[in-house]
């Protein structure tokens, strides 16, 4: 509850916060379920969500590698693509949630796009 609260009043400052929903990285590159905590801070101060997709973050730095991995031919840089700002204004959690979910799983190439039986929202 302190991070939600001093998130929430970060936000109430004019600060921009950089979350990651999953809330860890992912095993697979694939898209994962979001837990709500950030979603709840931009709604009580009616901030925008600004979705961000990182591609082939998987490959760059592999979950078992302490530092990134060296760039060479065969290895795919990182792609960070910005989408347009989603309002929070209106929309209740659930709505809030699978919206900016599908929006940054419909930026992902194919390998990196949830898996079908993937919740959009984690319990």
């Amino acid at each position: 509850m302190v991070a939600y609260k001093s998130g929430v009043q970060l936000m109430k400052d004019g600060v921009n916060l950089v979350t990651f929903p999953e809330g860890t990285r992912s095993k697979t590159g694939r898209l994962g379920s979001f837990k709500k905590g950030a979603f709840k801070m931009a709604q009580a101060v009616n901030a925008p969500i600004v979705p961000i997709s990182i591609q082939y973050a998987d490959r760059v730095q592999p979950l078992d590698y302490a530092f990134p991995a060296k760039i060479s031919r065969n290895r795919p840089e990182a792609v960070v693509r910005v989408g347009k700002p989603i309002s929070t204004e209106g929309k209740t959690d659930n709505d809030l949630l699978e919206e900016v979910w599908n929006t940054i799983a419909d930026d992902l190439p194919e390998s990196h796009k949830p898996a079908k039986d993937t919740p959009v929202g984690a319990n």
